[in-house]
Parts: structure tokens; sequence; C-alpha cells
């Protein structure tokens, strides 16, 4: 665990000075923080998923069966009752903290199922596939209630949903092209972002900025491109990894986003 602001290892976590570290059995491939902070879950390359206690290091929770291949994206529910995770396996599962059991599970994509999130009255999922779909499900009956699979261009593995802040009725996808799109409820594109760029352009992974004013975008290039949401102006082009960029968080509160790379590399950024 890191200080967002010094990029330093945090020397107040007891377990982290004793070098007992939170660790999985195999490749973690996704991270995700409860609402209060004060718990961890990860996702791990054989289908595992953990629930660590930030302050202490204690593992709370193994699911030892949450997928039956990678685990892709993990989101923790209002009250941190409840996990959901998407998978390569092609499914999405609700898992129940107390029980350790499986609750729900969300059939329907025919490829990789690269994210996950609750709206915000968390009655409803939205997920993002390779097979090219966005799809929102009805918790409580398990049902698919929309499918959009049209952003421009058809066919192109999408590699996050996600709500845009403060206008919870939209949607930010990212697919794998030059363009991120914000979408409505209706499947509508309501805006286009792209970088202009017509080599290396693919984006990987974007995020928005705590109120949502702005949207980052992590291209293949290595570049962070960062837009204005509400008129889809470019704003700035950072330089970013020289190679194999991974993905990208902005901090819930301050000004900083965060990249990462294959070269086992996180940089810390203030836009």
């Amino acid at each position: 665990v890191w200080n967002p602001l010094t990029g330093k290892l945090r020397k107040d976590l007891k377990f982290q000075v004793e070098e007992r570290i939170m660790m999985m059995d195999a490749s973690v491939l996704c991270l995700a923080f409860s609402r209060d902070s004060e718990m961890l879950a990860s996702g791990a390359q054989n289908g595992k998923i953990r629930i660590w206690k930030i302050s202490t290091g204690q593992c709370l929770r193994k699911y030892q069966r949450a997928h039956s291949q990678g685990v892709t994206c993990i989101a923790f529910s209002r009250d941190n009752s409840q996990v959901a995770s998407s998978s390569f396996d092609h499914t999405i599962r609700i898992h129940g903290l107390r029980s350790g059991k499986m609750m729900k599970e969300f059939r329907g994509h025919t490829s990789f199922v690269n994210s996950v999130c609750f709206t915000i009255d968390y009655t409803r999922l939205i997920s993002a596939s390779s097979d090219g779909a966005v799809k929102i499900w009805q918790i409580k009956t398990e049902d698919c209630i929309s499918t959009f699979n049209s952003f421009g261009t058809t066919g192109l593995s999408i590699n996050s949903a996600q709500l845009l802040p403060k206008q919870p009725d939209h949607i930010v996808v990212c697919n794998r092209s030059n363009t991120l799109s914000i979408i409505n409820f209706k499947g509508q594109v309501v805006r286009n972002f792209t970088n202009g760029k017509k080599e290396k352009a693919d984006f990987l992974q974007c995020c928005t900025s705590s109120r949502g004013m702005f949207l980052y975008g992590l291209c293949e290039d290595g570049n962070i491109y960062c837009f204005e949401t509400a008129s889809g102006e470019l704003l700035k082009t950072i330089k970013g990894h020289d190679r194999d960029p991974i993905g990208i968080l902005h901090h819930p509160h301050n000004n900083v986003v965060c990249t990462f790379a294959e070269d086992g590399q996180i940089h810390l950024w203030r836009p």
C-alpha cells in the first residue's frame, strides 16, 4: 500500500514494515477498495478472490472458486456486504462477504468480461466485454435488461464501462479504438473523445476525475490524453510510459492520476 501523494510505501502499516505481504498464489489481475477504504479485494489469474483488512493486512475472506478463469474486475457493494466480479470465463458473479458464497451469476457475454460496476442505486450492474457489448443487468432477477454494441465502430473489444461521476445516467465506454465514448442508458452516444491518431492509437483504459469534469485515456503509445468532459476538447497530452502500458486510475479525492505498465513501474501524475 503506497502513499499516493509521496509515492512511498506506507510505513504506518505495521505489517508492511515487518514485510508481511498481502499475497495470492497466482498473478493478481485486479484490485478494489471498499467505500470506506478499510478493505481491499484482489482477484487473481487462477479465478480466486481474497478480501483483506488494510490496517492489519489480515485476509478476511477467501473465495477459492470465485471463477473458473482469471478475475478481471471487482467492485464492492454500497454496504460492503457483497462484491461483484467479472472474469475471463464470460460471467459476472456476486459474492457474499459474510457467507463466503456466490449469491448471483449473470450469463450472456460470449467472450471475456473485462469490467463490472454497480449503478448508483445498486439495483443493476454494468458490464463490458471483449465480445463488443456493454450489458446492463437487473441484480434481483439476474436478467440482462439492455445490450449496447455499437459505439461508432462495431465488433471492437470493450475494455471498460463505468459511470460518469455527478451524471449517473451516463456511462463512459473505452473500446479498442482511438475514441472514448459517453453513452446514456438507452445506448445513445452523448459525446465522443478522440486522440486524432492513426498509428498506435488505441485506448487501453480510461478514468475520470473525482467530479467527472475531466476524462483521462491511456493509449497504447504510452501517453495520457486529457479531455474536458463537457465539451470533448482534448486539453493536453502527457508523455507516459515508454512501453507496454496497462491501466490508469484516478484518486477518489485528490488530483492524482496513477498509471502502471508491464515493466512493473507505477507512475503518479498531477494532471
